[in-house]
């Protein structure tokens, strides 16, 4: 995780976001990366995560 900026609620909105495991989800404000990570870190082998950020600071 980079110091870009600080997942606030992360374990609450990640909970709440995750009905499958083996599901496709899409973090479209990548930023830092911090709930790709945790994405990524709560999906099984056949889970995928796409991101992307318009933001050229990101």
């Amino acid at each position: 995780m980079s110091e870009y900026h600080t997942p606030v609620m992360l374990d609450e909105s990640i909970s709440a976001l995750i009905t499958n495991p083996s599901g496709t989800y899409a973090d479209v404000t990548f930023g830092g990366g911090g709930h790709t990570a945790e994405l990524l870190s709560r999906l099984n082998e056949d889970g995928h995560v796409i991101a992307f950020d318009r933001d050229s600071d990101a």
